[in-house]
């Protein structure tokens, strides 16, 4: 199935080079030149995800990420910036945006980035079919965070939550623990990454009837893990 992607680049001949080279992967793309077409583009039409500059014409990159989270838009978002000082990157990203690059940018690592993200959201996915997923006896409610448990009803945190629901939208698909790191914690090149395990100890403890031998969180040795139904 065809992934559908949204350039606004006010910069001509950037945005159609990026048009280009990512139409020769295969991708379906549009292009906007200012943030307000790019807004009223989205009104009727669903993208995979946006390539958004930050100085742009009319309404900035900034205004047009906040409009879009304001609405209830979760589209992944590539920031693109001329700018390279820090705060400008961490006010994107508080904006709302998944990620960033800076021009100018190599355009390997732009189709790698890109590939990337749309990976992660086929994965996370930007809606849940149903707030709630079943197996055996237990379940998860996504919205709420509570779950049916071994040891009865309790509140999932925020990391349990997001690295369970990872697993329920990839049964049989062997997780890393590098991929975890970066959809879940945002750190893709953090040393330690181990620090993934102690929330699979605890959702062992949930949803293993012998946390000691699991039969549906499994560790694949020197990689990461495994959900099995």
């Amino acid at each position: 199935m065809a992934q559908y992607i949204l350039i606004v680049e006010d910069e001509a001949s950037l945005r159609e080079g990026l048009a280009t080279n990512l139409k020769s992967k295969g991708y379906q793309v549009h292009t906007a030149q200012d943030g307000e077409k790019a807004l009223e583009y989205l009104k009727s039409n669903a993208v995979d995800l946006i390539l958004l500059d930050i100085r742009l014409p009319k309404i900035s990159g900034y205004e047009v990420c906040q409009r879009l989270r304001l609405n209830q838009n979760n589209t992944p978002i590539l920031m693109l910036t001329a700018r390279d000082d820090v705060d400008d990157k961490i006010f994107g990203l508080k904006s709302g945006a998944d990620d960033y690059m800076t021009k100018p940018f190599d355009l390997n690592e732009l189709l790698a980035r890109v590939e990337a993200m749309l990976r992660r959201k086929s994965w996370v996915g930007t809606n849940i079919q149903s707030e709630e997923f079943h197996f055996g006896s237990y379940w998860v409610n996504f919205k709420t965070y509570q779950a049916q448990t071994e040891i009865g009803l309790v509140t999932l945190n925020k990391k349990e939550k997001e690295v369970f629901e990872i697993f329920s939208n990839n049964p049989g698909e062997v997780i890393s623990r590098k991929d975890l790191l970066k959809n879940v914690w945002d750190l893709p090149d953090h040393p330690n990454e181990r620090i993934v395990d102690n929330v699979i100890v605890n959702l062992r403890k949930y949803f293993e009837k012998d946390s000691q031998h699991p039969k549906h969180i499994l560790n694949i040795r020197g990689v990461g893990y495994k959900f099995i139904l």
